[in-house]
């Protein structure tokens, strides 16, 4: 007996082979309803892709590439690269996509393997993080036409889609929690906060750290900034700054980057005798479990980051079939707990 086509699905399901095709690769213009009757035909049936076909039609690999230039221990230990990869593969699954991911030593390494992957058709398109602020993979993208889409606090270039994160609103919100503890401080007391960020070719970095000094200096608190690159060997060193800061110029608050960089920060000062929150708060730009083991727990700014991967991934999809697009995503909440 044959193996049923898309054409068999689409009569099952009363719909146009053009329409059953829209419904089973995600693509927009299909009512939930018809994507739903056009897949329990296909279930009925017994319908699954035919990749040779694929290929023929509309060289499609059904195949999307994630280079990230990042040390294996720092994609291993952030439980933003763990939760984005969890939510890009949770949607690419549903289209029957899979995601090929690749470590490189950094965004130069990257770019070529950007080029290699078009050139080799080893990808229908790509998803790009840690977006910087002059990026060379932008080039890339724009020469080889391959299709892009990244998590980006500002543009990369006309022929990227992007998910949008107002890199503002959420240092305001956490500025917001922070300005407390200096507000509350007795007449003579240090007026000074800390954002220890990560490394400044970060195009979020820039744009938090560029916030930062905005509002601090609006409302007349002393402003400094320590950049780290998040590895373990660097701990003691950022240690050492951090209370200087807190001895020397009366800073009362951090501002850090992730979780896992403020959990090391709270221990190391617990080791030298500071205090959180009562000697100086902190607060932590990503949310994670880990914000919740320490002692104190750890006050941080939520999102999901699990969601973003599968918006990032819906939009890619929706940029093949319908060219750059940028969609918003909110800047999460904040959760209160014992460090600020």
């Amino acid at each position: 007996m044959p193996s049923p086509t898309l054409a068999d699905v689409a009569r099952e399901a009363g719909v146009s082979k053009g329409t059953a095709s829209k419904a089973l690769n995600g693509v927009t213009g299909v009512s939930a309803g018809t994507r739903e009757r056009v897949a329990a035909a296909a279930a009925a049936l017994g319908w699954t892709p035919s990749y040779a076909a694929r290929a023929l039609s509309r060289a499609s690999t059904g195949v999307f590439g994630l280079a990230l230039a990042r040390s294996s221990e720092t994609v291993g230990t952030e439980s933003f690269f763990m939760a984005m990869v969890a939510g890009l593969e949770e949607e690419l699954a549903l289209t029957d996509r899979a995601l090929l991911i690749q470590l490189v030593p950094d965004v130069e390494a990257e770019s070529e393997l950007l080029a290699r992957w078009a050139a080799e058709r080893r990808v229908d398109g790509v998803v790009l993080l840690d977006a910087r602020s002059e990026d060379p993979r932008a080039a890339v993208i724009e020469h080889t036409g391959l299709a892009a889409a990244a998590m980006a606090s500002s543009p990369l270039s006309a022929m990227i889609s992007r998910l949008a994160v107002d890199e503002d609103e959420r240092m305001d919100l956490v500025l917001d929690r922070l300005m407390t503890v200096v507000d509350d401080l007795p007449a003579g007391a240090g007026r000074h906060l800390l954002y220890l960020g990560g490394l400044p070719q970060f195009q979020h970095v820039m744009a938090r750290e560029r916030r930062f000094r905005e509002r601090c200096g609006a409302a007349g608190v002393g402003a400094s900034v320590l950049h780290s690159d998040y590895q373990q060997h660097d701990v003691s060193r950022w240690t050492r700054e951090v209370l200087a800061l807190h001895r020397e110029a009366g800073c009362r608050g951090v501002v850090v980057d992730n979780d896992l960089l403020a959990a090391q920060l709270l221990v190391e000062l617990g080791k030298d005798g500071v205090r959180v929150p009562e000697d100086l708060a902190i607060v932590a730009l990503e949310d994670s479990i880990l914000c919740t083991v320490t002692s104190p727990a750890i006050t941080a700014l939520h999102r999901d980051t699990r969601e973003a991967g599968r918006l990032l991934a819906r939009l890619l999809v929706r940029h093949i079939a319908e060219g750059t697009l940028t969609e918003d995503i909110g800047p999460g909440g904040m959760v209160v707990r014992g460090s600020g």
